[in-house]
């Protein structure tokens, strides 16, 4: 809501407050993060009910680079075992090696096949948290549902990386990918949140490089302007369950200086699509306040001649896919992504 609109609606309400004192006593509604539309299935619903106290929990905002590495360690400490655990569970394998000079996790379905085919996969977390290391597990559910090798890239979160150094790591490890054989047409690209961002920003770069197109990519809730730019980036600000703004900004400040933040190597919806690009899906929720950013990255696309596909879902968190992968909602989004790596990733002999 626009901060006129919201003083001016305060004003009223304590008008009308000291005008009846037994509304005064009423407690207060609830934030808007905390609702629960009624048009989501009841699974998606009863995933919101679970996590409310922790979308009602206090979100402190980092204030140094202390913090923001504090904030990486607690969520590696959060998110490694419950990681490991779902590998475990898949009958996945993990092999930690380099690629181009980047450490990388290669995950392989149980009962891989070998058809030529891979995807690099990018970690979101702002940024500034996750790891490859800690995605280890959402790789082995991709890898399980497409057959195929997925190969996480390690790269430099913020504040120890930036943009220039995390999109040449990325650029790095294709690079050394081509280098094994492998077909540009053979590999896909994935990324969640940020990791969104940084794939469709690095494949500008190695476009502008010289480099073949890799086959397809996809991206779930991808921040395309690391500015302030977008609609949804007001209105939706306080509908969001998992993202708030003031919290996210000192992680993007930190990969990218504002200075550097309409560069298209950050905030890809500044690209040139007309030069080639590879084909898109972009999958999010209704209650996302990045919901502009795919709109604006998805028609930019569209419009230099590209082929994008942008997939909302009605009452969706950031994230829904995994969060809510046993509901209807988050069934047919990984079904639509398994159909768009059938159609633009299918198994071909490895050549050079």
């Amino acid at each position: 809501m626009m901060r006129n609109l919201a003083n001016s609606a305060f004003a009223a309400g304590s008008m009308v407050l000291s005008a009846f004192p037994a509304l005064a006593q009423t407690a207060p509604p609830d934030p808007l993060r905390t609702y629960i539309p009624t048009t989501i299935s009841p699974e998606a619903a009863a995933v919101y009910k679970a996590y409310r106290a922790f979308i009602l929990a206090p979100r402190p905002v980092p204030a140094s680079n202390a913090d923001l590495e504090e904030m990486q360690r607690k969520a590696e400490e959060r998110a490694i075992p419950a990681s490991d655990a779902l590998v475990s569970k898949l009958g996945a394998t993990v092999a930690q090696r380099s690629i181009g000079g980047v450490t990388v996790y290669e995950v392989r379905p149980k009962g891989w096949r070998d058809d030529g085919t891979l995807i690099l996969d990018v970690h979101g977390g702002g940024f500034v948290t996750g790891s490859a290391r800690s995605s280890t597990g959402g790789m082995a559910r991709l890898a399980a549902d497409t057959g195929k090798r997925v190969i996480g890239i390690e790269y430099s979160v913020a504040p120890k990386g930036n943009w220039q150094i995390v999109t040449d790591q990325v650029v790095a490890v294709y690079k050394g990918v081509l280098g094994e054989g492998v077909r540009a047409g053979n590999i896909g690209m994935s990324g969640g949140s940020a990791g969104g961002t940084i794939v469709a920003a690095s494949v500008l770069k190695l476009r502008d490089q010289g480099l073949p197109l890799p086959a397809a990519l996809m991206l779930l809730s991808p921040m395309s302007d690391l500015t302030e730019g977008g609609d949804t980036r007001r209105t939706l600000a306080d509908a969001d369950p998992v993202l708030h703004p003031a919290q996210v900004r000192p992680g993007l400040d930190a990969y990218a200086a504002p200075v550097d933040q309409r560069n298209p190597y950050v905030s890809p919806v500044y690209g040139d699509f007309s030069k080639g690009y590879p084909p898109v899906l972009i999958q999010g929720g209704t209650k996302e306040w990045l919901l502009s950013d795919w709109v604006r990255l998805h028609r930019a696309i569209r419009a230099a001649g590209g082929t994008s596909d942008l997939e909302l879902y009605e009452g969706m968190p950031h994230g829904f896919p995994a969060v809510m992968s046993e509901s209807p909602e988050g069934k047919q989004a990984l079904a639509e992504q398994h159909a768009f790596w059938k159609r633009h990733l299918s198994g071909a002999k490895r050549s050079r």
